[in-house]
C-alpha cells in the first residue's frame, strides 16, 4: 500500500516518536490547565461544541485529500473499522474527561485519567509481541512510578479535596475509553496511512456529538442541543483548550505511528507533570526538592525508554 507518510522518512529527518510523544506531553499538559479555567465559567456541552468545530474542518481536509489523493481500493475494510472505532473512542473519552473536569477537581481527575497508558503498555507486550531491552524496562518502570508518587505527593500537599462519586466515574470511563482507543489505534495504523486515519473522525464526530449532548441535555430539541455557544471569554479558552488538546491527538498519532506503544504511552503519561509545573508557575509556588527529584526521575526515565 502506498502512503502519503512513511515513518523511517520521519527517523532519517530526526522527527522520531519521541519528539511527537514530547510534544504531546506539553500540549496536553496545557490544556488540562485551560480547560480547568473553561469549565469555570463554561459547561462540558460547550467544550462538546468547541470540539465539534474545532475537528470537523480539519479532519474533513484530511480524509478529502487522502481519498482524492489514494483512493480506497488499497485500504482493507477492517483497518477502516478499527480506524473508526478508534475515532470514536479517542473523542468519548475526551468528552468524558470534560465531563469528570467540571464536577471535580483537576488535581484528582487528571491523575486518574493519566493511568490510561498502563493498559496499553500491558496489551502491547501481551498482543502486539512488542519487547523492551533491560534499558528501557528500567525507563517505562521509572517514569511512571515517578508519576504516580508524584502526584500523589502533590495531592497529598493540597489537602483533602472532595471530589464527587460522579466525577470518579466519569474519569474511569474515560481511562477506559482512552484505553482501548489506545489499542485500536495500534491496530488500525498497521494497515492506514496517518493523515487517512485522521480523516476519519469526520465520519465519527456527528453522530457522536449529537449523541453525547442528548445523554446531557435530555428533553431539549435538537436546535438547542446543538447550539453553538456565544461569544464569550470561556469560549474563547474552550476553543484554545481544545485545539491544543487535538493537536497533541495528532503528535501523540504520529509518535504512536512511528514507534513502539509500550514505550510512547508510558512517556504520554508524564502530561500531568506539566500541569502541575504550570500550575506552580502561575500560582507561584515553589518546588519542594522531592517533587524536583521525582521531575528529574520522570525526565530520565524518558531518556532511558527512548533508547530505541
Amino acid at each position: 500500500m502506498q502512503t502519503l507518510i512513511e515513518p523511517f522518512a520521519f527517523r532519517k529527518a530526526m522527527m522520531s516518536w519521541v519528539f511527537f510523544a514530547i510534544l504531546t506531553v506539553l500540549l496536553t499538559g496545557i490544556a488540562g490547565v485551560i480547560s480547568k479555567y473553561a469549565l469555570r465559567s463554561a459547561t462540558t456541552s460547550t467544550l462538546v461544541m468547541s470540539s465539534f468545530i474545532v475537528i470537523m474542518p480539519v479532519s474533513i481536509t484530511l480524509l478529502l485529500y487522502y481519498v482524492l489523493a489514494n483512493g480506497l481500493g488499497g485500504v482493507e475494510p477492517m483497518y477502516i473499522a478499527l480506524g473508526l472505532l478508534s475515532a470514536f473512542f479517542a473523542n468519548l473519552g475526551f468528552f468524558l474527561y470534560f465531563d469528570s473536569l467540571e464536577r471535580g477537581p483537576l488535581l484528582i481527575v487528571g491523575p486518574i485519567t493519566s493511568a490510561y497508558p498502563a493498559i496499553i503498555v500491558v496489551v502491547a507486550l501481551l498482543v502486539f509481541n512488542e519487547t523492551l531491552d533491560p534499558l528501557q524496562a528500567i525507563g517505562v518502570t521509572l517514569t511512571m512510578a515517578a508519576v504516580i508518587t508524584l502526584l500523589y505527593l502533590h495531592g497529598a500537599s493540597m489537602g483533602r479535596m472532595k471530589c464527587p462519586r460522579s466525577a470518579l466515574a466519569l474519569a474511569i470511563l474515560a481511562v477506559i475509553s482512552w484505553g482501548v482507543w489506545g489499542i485500536l489505534l495500534k491496530a488500525a495504523l498497521t494497515g492506514l496511512d496517518v493523515i487517512l486515519y485522521l480523516g476519519l473522525p469526520a465520519l465519527v464526530m456527528p453522530p457522536l456529538t449529537l449523541g453525547y449532548l442528548k445523554l446531557r441535555n435530555p428533553g431539549k430539541t435538537l436546535r438547542k442541543t446543538l447550539k453553538i455557544p456565544s461569544y464569550s471569554l470561556p469560549m474563547i479558552f474552550a476553543v484554545i483548550s481544545v485545539e491544543l488538546e487535538q493537536m497533541g491527538f495528532y503528535n501523540e498519532t504520529l509518535a504512536v505511528s512511528t514507534g513502539p506503544a509500550s514505550l510512547v504511552f508510558p512517556v504520554i503519561a508524564a502530561y500531568p507533570v506539566v500541569t502541575i509545573v504550570i500550575a506552580y508557575a502561575f500560582l507561584k509556588e515553589r518546588i519542594s526538592l522531592r517533587e524536583a527529584l521525582l521531575i528529574f526521575a520522570v525526565v530520565t526515565g524518558i531518556i532511558l525508554l527512548s533508547t530505541v
